[in-house]
Protein backbone atom coordinates (compact mmCIF):
# COMPACT_ATOMS: atom_id res chain seq x y z
CA UNK A 1 0.00 0.00 0.00
CA UNK A 2 1.13 3.21 -0.57
CA UNK A 3 -0.03 7.03 -1.40
CA UNK A 4 -0.85 8.31 -4.18
CA UNK A 5 -2.29 12.05 -4.44
CA UNK A 6 -4.28 11.32 -0.82
CA UNK A 7 -5.40 8.09 -2.49
CA UNK A 8 -4.52 4.62 -1.57
CA UNK A 9 -3.90 2.06 -4.36
CA UNK A 10 -3.10 -1.39 -3.72
CA UNK A 11 -0.06 -2.74 -6.37
CA UNK A 12 -1.26 -4.53 -8.90
CA UNK A 13 -5.05 -4.43 -8.02
CA UNK A 14 -5.06 -7.03 -5.10
CA UNK A 15 -6.69 -6.17 -2.05
CA UNK A 16 -8.90 -3.46 -0.58
CA UNK A 17 -7.34 -0.54 -2.23
CA UNK A 18 -8.65 1.99 -5.09
CA UNK A 19 -7.92 0.96 -8.75
CA UNK A 20 -7.38 4.52 -9.70
CA UNK A 21 -6.83 5.30 -13.88
CA UNK A 22 -3.20 5.45 -12.69
CA UNK A 23 -3.22 1.89 -11.51
CA UNK A 24 -4.57 0.74 -14.61
CA UNK A 25 -1.84 2.22 -16.78
CA UNK A 26 0.89 0.04 -14.63
CA UNK A 27 -0.90 -2.40 -15.28
CA UNK A 28 -1.13 -2.24 -18.76
CA UNK A 29 3.00 -1.28 -18.71
CA UNK A 30 3.64 -4.45 -16.57
CA UNK A 31 1.18 -6.93 -18.98
CA UNK A 32 3.58 -5.58 -21.86
CA UNK A 33 6.64 -5.75 -20.54
CA UNK A 34 5.56 -9.29 -19.50
CA UNK A 35 4.52 -10.01 -23.01
CA UNK A 36 7.62 -9.16 -25.03
CA UNK A 37 9.13 -11.78 -27.07
CA UNK A 38 12.35 -13.05 -25.44
CA UNK A 39 15.94 -12.26 -26.97
CA UNK A 40 16.89 -16.19 -26.14
CA UNK A 41 15.48 -19.28 -27.77
CA UNK A 42 13.14 -21.57 -26.81
CA UNK A 43 14.67 -24.90 -24.96
CA UNK A 44 14.69 -27.85 -27.35
CA UNK A 45 14.36 -25.66 -30.68
CA UNK A 46 16.85 -27.41 -33.28
CA UNK A 47 17.63 -26.47 -36.73
CA UNK A 48 18.70 -29.42 -38.99
CA UNK A 49 19.95 -31.33 -35.96
CA UNK A 50 21.71 -28.32 -34.65
CA UNK A 51 20.20 -27.55 -30.79
CA UNK A 52 19.49 -23.67 -30.43
CA UNK A 53 17.87 -23.32 -27.03
CA UNK A 54 18.50 -20.67 -25.09
CA UNK A 55 21.06 -18.79 -27.92
CA UNK A 56 20.49 -15.26 -28.60
CA UNK A 57 19.79 -14.86 -32.34
CA UNK A 58 23.93 -13.49 -32.66
CA UNK A 59 24.95 -16.97 -31.32
CA UNK A 60 22.37 -19.09 -33.47
CA UNK A 61 23.57 -17.44 -36.42
CA UNK A 62 27.50 -18.47 -35.51
CA UNK A 63 26.42 -21.93 -35.11
CA UNK A 64 24.70 -22.18 -37.89
CA UNK A 65 27.24 -20.55 -40.31
CA UNK A 66 29.82 -22.58 -38.87
CA UNK A 67 27.93 -25.68 -39.28
CA UNK A 68 26.69 -25.01 -42.75
CA UNK A 69 30.25 -23.81 -44.14
CA UNK A 70 32.37 -26.98 -43.30
CA UNK A 71 28.74 -29.81 -44.21
CA UNK A 72 29.33 -31.57 -47.15
CA UNK A 73 26.86 -32.45 -50.39
CA UNK A 74 27.60 -36.19 -51.84
CA UNK A 75 26.37 -36.77 -55.49
CA UNK A 76 25.22 -40.16 -56.30
CA UNK A 77 24.56 -42.62 -59.03
CA UNK A 78 23.94 -46.78 -58.46
CA UNK A 79 26.51 -46.91 -56.39
CA UNK A 80 29.26 -44.04 -57.26
CA UNK A 81 29.61 -40.34 -55.47
CA UNK A 82 31.00 -37.35 -55.22
CA UNK A 83 31.78 -34.78 -52.84
CA UNK A 84 30.81 -31.56 -52.83
CA UNK A 85 30.68 -28.31 -51.05
CA UNK A 86 27.60 -26.24 -50.71
CA UNK A 87 29.50 -23.26 -52.11
CA UNK A 88 30.45 -26.11 -55.07
CA UNK A 89 27.19 -25.86 -56.13
CA UNK A 90 25.85 -22.56 -55.76
CA UNK A 91 23.84 -23.04 -52.66
CA UNK A 92 23.84 -20.89 -49.30
CA UNK A 93 22.46 -21.28 -46.18
CA UNK A 94 19.77 -18.94 -45.37
CA UNK A 95 21.16 -17.68 -42.15
CA UNK A 96 18.66 -14.80 -41.31
CA UNK A 97 15.28 -17.12 -42.28
CA UNK A 98 16.78 -19.68 -40.06
CA UNK A 99 17.40 -17.80 -37.13
CA UNK A 100 14.25 -15.86 -37.55
CA UNK A 101 11.86 -19.40 -38.08
CA UNK A 102 14.09 -20.52 -34.49
CA UNK A 103 13.64 -17.25 -32.65
CA UNK A 104 9.46 -17.75 -33.66
CA UNK A 105 9.38 -21.20 -32.73
CA UNK A 106 7.89 -22.53 -29.52
CA UNK A 107 9.94 -25.02 -27.54
CA UNK A 108 11.07 -28.80 -29.05
CA UNK A 109 10.39 -27.11 -32.21
CA UNK A 110 12.13 -29.15 -35.10
CA UNK A 111 13.00 -26.71 -38.36
CA UNK A 112 14.26 -27.57 -41.40
CA UNK A 113 17.22 -26.16 -42.86
CA UNK A 114 16.44 -23.34 -45.59
CA UNK A 115 18.71 -22.51 -48.44
CA UNK A 116 19.41 -20.36 -51.12
CA UNK A 117 20.87 -21.17 -54.88
CA UNK A 118 22.49 -19.64 -57.97
CA UNK A 119 21.52 -21.60 -60.54
CA UNK A 120 24.00 -20.54 -63.21
CA UNK A 121 26.81 -21.34 -61.00
CA UNK A 122 25.01 -24.51 -60.07
CA UNK A 123 24.92 -25.73 -63.48
CA UNK A 124 28.76 -25.30 -63.89
CA UNK A 125 29.51 -27.23 -61.28
CA UNK A 126 26.94 -29.84 -62.92
CA UNK A 127 28.81 -30.28 -66.22
CA UNK A 128 31.76 -30.87 -64.46
CA UNK A 129 30.15 -33.90 -62.43
CA UNK A 130 28.69 -34.78 -65.34
CA UNK A 131 32.39 -35.59 -67.27
CA UNK A 132 33.03 -37.47 -64.62
CA UNK A 133 29.79 -39.52 -64.03
CA UNK A 134 29.67 -39.88 -68.18
CA UNK A 135 30.00 -43.88 -68.91
CA UNK A 136 30.57 -43.97 -72.50
CA UNK A 137 28.40 -47.49 -74.60
CA UNK A 138 29.69 -49.73 -76.64
CA UNK A 139 28.79 -52.10 -78.91
CA UNK A 140 27.63 -54.62 -75.79
CA UNK A 141 26.72 -52.21 -73.07
CA UNK A 142 24.48 -48.96 -72.61
CA UNK A 143 25.99 -46.20 -71.25
CA UNK A 144 24.66 -43.44 -68.73
CA UNK A 145 24.74 -39.60 -68.73
CA UNK A 146 23.36 -36.77 -66.48
CA UNK A 147 20.46 -35.56 -67.03
CA UNK A 148 21.31 -31.88 -65.86
CA UNK A 149 18.11 -30.16 -67.00
CA UNK A 150 15.97 -32.35 -64.54
CA UNK A 151 18.33 -31.88 -61.65
CA UNK A 152 18.23 -28.28 -62.44
CA UNK A 153 14.51 -27.88 -62.46
CA UNK A 154 14.35 -30.11 -59.36
CA UNK A 155 16.64 -27.75 -56.93
CA UNK A 156 15.04 -24.39 -58.64
CA UNK A 157 11.68 -26.06 -57.08
CA UNK A 158 12.95 -27.43 -53.67
CA UNK A 159 16.27 -26.62 -53.26
CA UNK A 160 15.84 -27.03 -49.57
CA UNK A 161 14.33 -30.25 -49.37
CA UNK A 162 16.95 -31.53 -52.04
CA UNK A 163 20.13 -30.79 -49.71
CA UNK A 164 18.43 -31.63 -46.73
CA UNK A 165 19.76 -34.84 -46.21
CA UNK A 166 23.02 -33.92 -47.66
CA UNK A 167 22.84 -36.62 -50.51
CA UNK A 168 21.54 -35.76 -53.80
CA UNK A 169 20.40 -38.77 -56.77
CA UNK A 170 21.90 -37.67 -59.96
CA UNK A 171 19.30 -38.51 -62.34
CA UNK A 172 20.67 -40.34 -65.64
CA UNK A 173 19.92 -41.12 -69.49
CA UNK A 174 20.44 -44.09 -70.68
CA UNK A 175 22.78 -44.60 -73.44
CA UNK A 176 22.10 -47.46 -76.24
CA UNK A 177 24.50 -49.54 -77.26
CA UNK A 178 26.28 -48.40 -80.32
CA UNK A 179 25.56 -50.08 -83.40
CA UNK A 180 28.47 -52.00 -85.24
CA UNK A 181 29.31 -51.15 -88.82
CA UNK A 182 30.64 -53.27 -91.08
CA UNK A 183 34.03 -53.26 -91.40
CA UNK A 184 35.58 -52.28 -94.93
CA UNK A 185 39.18 -51.67 -96.02
CA UNK A 186 40.15 -48.25 -96.13
CA UNK A 187 42.96 -46.40 -98.58
CA UNK A 188 42.18 -42.83 -98.81
CA UNK A 189 43.29 -39.30 -96.91
CA UNK A 190 42.93 -39.43 -93.00
CA UNK A 191 42.17 -35.97 -90.97
CA UNK A 192 42.95 -35.66 -87.17
CA UNK A 193 40.45 -35.75 -84.52
CA UNK A 194 41.49 -34.08 -80.68
CA UNK A 195 38.73 -35.88 -78.46
CA UNK A 196 37.00 -33.39 -76.19
CA UNK A 197 35.36 -34.38 -72.78
CA UNK A 198 32.13 -36.42 -73.10
CA UNK A 199 32.89 -37.30 -77.22
CA UNK A 200 32.53 -41.31 -77.35
CA UNK A 201 33.97 -43.39 -80.68
CA UNK A 202 30.40 -43.75 -81.94
CA UNK A 203 29.57 -39.87 -82.11
CA UNK A 204 32.86 -39.41 -83.42
CA UNK A 205 32.58 -41.74 -86.07
CA UNK A 206 29.30 -40.40 -87.25
CA UNK A 207 30.78 -36.96 -86.80
CA UNK A 208 33.33 -37.68 -89.77
CA UNK A 209 30.73 -40.60 -91.34
CA UNK A 210 33.07 -43.53 -91.15
CA UNK A 211 33.23 -46.85 -89.74
CA UNK A 212 33.33 -47.49 -85.58
CA UNK A 213 35.62 -50.42 -86.66
CA UNK A 214 38.05 -48.65 -89.33
CA UNK A 215 38.23 -45.52 -86.70
CA UNK A 216 39.52 -47.76 -83.86
CA UNK A 217 41.62 -50.23 -86.54
CA UNK A 218 43.39 -47.58 -87.71
CA UNK A 219 44.48 -45.70 -84.31
CA UNK A 220 45.10 -49.29 -83.16
CA UNK A 221 42.57 -49.03 -79.90
CA UNK A 222 42.55 -52.45 -77.66
CA UNK A 223 39.80 -51.01 -75.56
CA UNK A 224 37.48 -48.44 -76.94
CA UNK A 225 36.55 -47.58 -73.08
CA UNK A 226 39.92 -46.35 -72.66
CA UNK A 227 39.73 -43.09 -74.66
CA UNK A 228 40.21 -39.62 -72.84
CA UNK A 229 40.06 -35.93 -73.34
CA UNK A 230 42.71 -34.35 -75.56
CA UNK A 231 43.77 -37.76 -76.97
CA UNK A 232 44.17 -37.07 -80.69
CA UNK A 233 42.63 -39.41 -83.07
CA UNK A 234 43.37 -40.13 -86.92
CA UNK A 235 40.09 -40.42 -89.04
CA UNK A 236 40.02 -42.33 -92.31
CA UNK A 237 38.54 -39.17 -94.00
CA UNK A 238 39.42 -36.11 -95.11
CA UNK A 239 36.93 -34.31 -92.81
CA UNK A 240 34.39 -33.90 -90.73
CA UNK A 241 31.12 -35.20 -92.82
CA UNK A 242 29.30 -32.72 -94.72
CA UNK A 243 26.02 -34.14 -96.61
CA UNK A 244 26.21 -33.71 -100.84
CA UNK A 245 23.21 -32.10 -102.02
CA UNK A 246 21.90 -35.58 -103.52
CA UNK A 247 22.10 -37.01 -100.24
CA UNK A 248 20.57 -34.23 -97.86
CA UNK A 249 16.56 -34.41 -97.75
CA UNK A 250 14.98 -31.65 -100.28
CA UNK A 251 14.68 -28.01 -99.21
CA UNK A 252 11.60 -26.77 -97.35
CA UNK A 253 11.16 -23.68 -100.02
CA UNK A 254 13.25 -23.46 -103.07
CA UNK A 255 13.42 -19.46 -102.61
CA UNK A 256 14.97 -17.65 -99.41
CA UNK A 257 16.31 -19.37 -96.58
CA UNK A 258 15.28 -22.90 -94.76
CA UNK A 259 16.10 -24.73 -92.54
CA UNK A 260 15.38 -28.72 -91.90
CA UNK A 261 15.81 -31.57 -89.22
CA UNK A 262 16.00 -34.88 -89.62
CA UNK A 263 15.17 -36.31 -86.27
CA UNK A 264 16.44 -40.34 -88.24
CA UNK A 265 19.73 -38.58 -88.91
CA UNK A 266 19.91 -36.41 -85.99
CA UNK A 267 21.01 -33.84 -88.40
CA UNK A 268 20.27 -29.98 -89.14
CA UNK A 269 20.66 -28.60 -92.40
CA UNK A 270 20.52 -25.55 -93.88
CA UNK A 271 19.45 -23.96 -97.22
CA UNK A 272 19.36 -21.05 -99.53
CA UNK A 273 16.99 -20.83 -102.57
CA UNK A 274 16.74 -24.73 -102.36
CA UNK A 275 20.66 -24.99 -102.32
CA UNK A 276 22.46 -26.91 -99.01
CA UNK A 277 24.65 -24.55 -97.91
CA UNK A 278 25.62 -26.20 -94.37
CA UNK A 279 25.04 -29.14 -92.26
CA UNK A 280 25.67 -30.76 -88.85
CA UNK A 281 24.73 -33.12 -86.08
CA UNK A 282 22.28 -32.41 -83.53
CA UNK A 283 20.47 -33.96 -80.54
CA UNK A 284 16.70 -34.14 -81.00
CA UNK A 285 14.34 -35.00 -78.23
CA UNK A 286 14.33 -39.07 -76.24
CA UNK A 287 11.77 -40.98 -77.00
CA UNK A 288 9.42 -40.02 -73.60
CA UNK A 289 9.90 -36.24 -74.95
CA UNK A 290 10.18 -36.26 -79.16
CA UNK A 291 10.82 -33.57 -81.14
CA UNK A 292 7.62 -32.46 -83.17
CA UNK A 293 7.59 -33.21 -86.70
CA UNK A 294 6.11 -30.53 -89.24
CA UNK A 295 6.25 -27.35 -90.79
CA UNK A 296 7.05 -24.25 -88.81
CA UNK A 297 8.75 -20.97 -89.33
CA UNK A 298 11.11 -19.59 -86.28
CA UNK A 299 8.73 -16.89 -84.29
CA UNK A 300 11.36 -15.60 -81.67
CA UNK A 301 15.13 -15.17 -81.12
CA UNK A 302 17.62 -14.84 -77.84
CA UNK A 303 20.77 -14.96 -77.83
CA UNK A 304 20.28 -16.08 -73.97
CA UNK A 305 17.12 -16.83 -72.30
CA UNK A 306 16.04 -19.17 -69.57
CA UNK A 307 14.41 -22.54 -70.69
CA UNK A 308 12.08 -24.84 -68.18
CA UNK A 309 9.21 -27.16 -69.00
CA UNK A 310 7.46 -30.34 -66.92
CA UNK A 311 10.74 -31.87 -64.78
CA UNK A 312 13.92 -29.68 -66.43
CA UNK A 313 15.08 -26.14 -65.80
CA UNK A 314 18.26 -24.74 -67.95
CA UNK A 315 19.47 -21.00 -67.39
CA UNK A 316 21.44 -18.09 -70.02
CA UNK A 317 20.39 -20.77 -73.26
CA UNK A 318 22.91 -19.60 -75.93
CA UNK A 319 21.88 -18.57 -79.62
CA UNK A 320 17.88 -20.41 -79.11
CA UNK A 321 15.39 -19.57 -81.84
CA UNK A 322 11.98 -21.11 -81.04
CA UNK A 323 9.84 -22.24 -83.94
CA UNK A 324 6.65 -24.55 -82.18
CA UNK A 325 5.52 -23.11 -78.63
CA UNK A 326 8.20 -24.61 -76.50
CA UNK A 327 10.10 -26.01 -79.19
CA UNK A 328 13.59 -24.48 -80.35
CA UNK A 329 17.06 -24.88 -81.92
CA UNK A 330 19.43 -23.69 -79.43
CA UNK A 331 23.33 -23.98 -78.26
CA UNK A 332 23.75 -26.64 -75.83
CA UNK A 333 26.84 -26.40 -72.73
CA UNK A 334 25.66 -29.65 -70.67
CA UNK A 335 26.21 -32.33 -73.08
CA UNK A 336 28.46 -33.38 -75.66
CA UNK A 337 26.49 -35.94 -77.08
CA UNK A 338 25.46 -34.77 -80.61
CA UNK A 339 23.83 -37.75 -83.43
CA UNK A 340 22.03 -38.96 -80.02
CA UNK A 341 18.52 -38.00 -78.60
CA UNK A 342 19.07 -36.24 -75.71
CA UNK A 343 16.64 -33.35 -75.38
CA UNK A 344 13.50 -32.64 -73.82
CA UNK A 345 12.05 -31.98 -77.63
CA UNK A 346 14.16 -28.94 -78.43
CA UNK A 347 17.38 -29.78 -80.94
CA UNK A 348 20.70 -29.20 -79.32
CA UNK A 349 23.87 -28.01 -81.66
CA UNK A 350 27.03 -27.19 -80.39
CA UNK A 351 27.11 -23.60 -79.28
CA UNK A 352 29.36 -22.68 -82.32
CA UNK A 353 27.28 -24.37 -84.78
CA UNK A 354 23.89 -22.66 -82.77
CA UNK A 355 25.40 -19.15 -83.05
CA UNK A 356 26.06 -20.00 -86.42
CA UNK A 357 22.56 -21.12 -87.40
CA UNK A 358 21.56 -17.82 -85.66
CA UNK A 359 23.07 -15.96 -87.90
CA UNK A 360 22.00 -17.72 -90.88
CA UNK A 361 17.74 -17.58 -90.12
CA UNK A 362 16.12 -14.61 -89.23
CA UNK A 363 12.54 -14.50 -87.90
CA UNK A 364 10.10 -16.11 -90.00
CA UNK A 365 12.73 -18.33 -92.15
CA UNK A 366 11.04 -22.02 -92.12
CA UNK A 367 11.83 -25.01 -90.25
CA UNK A 368 10.88 -28.50 -91.24
CA UNK A 369 11.35 -31.54 -89.14
CA UNK A 370 10.96 -34.75 -90.43
CA UNK A 371 11.19 -38.22 -89.00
Amino acid sequence: MFGLNGQQLTLLGIGAGIVTSTSIAALIILFTLLMLPSDRISDGVTVAGIDLSGESPETAAQALQETFASRPITVADEGRQWNLSLGDLGITPDIAFMVAAAEAASANTILQPQFTINLSQTQNALVTVSEQAYIEPTTTTTGRAVEIPVLLDRLRLDVSGEVADGLINLPMIELPVIEAAPVSDYDGPTTSHVISTGEELGLIARMYNVSLEDLVAINEIEDPNLIYAGQELIIPAAGVYEPTAEEAPPAPTATGRSILVSVSHQRIYAYENGHLVHSHLVSTGLPATPTVLGDYAVYVKYVATDMSGPDYYLPDVPYTMYFYQGYGIHGTYWHNNFGRPMSHGCVNLPTNEAEWFFNFASVGTPVRVIA
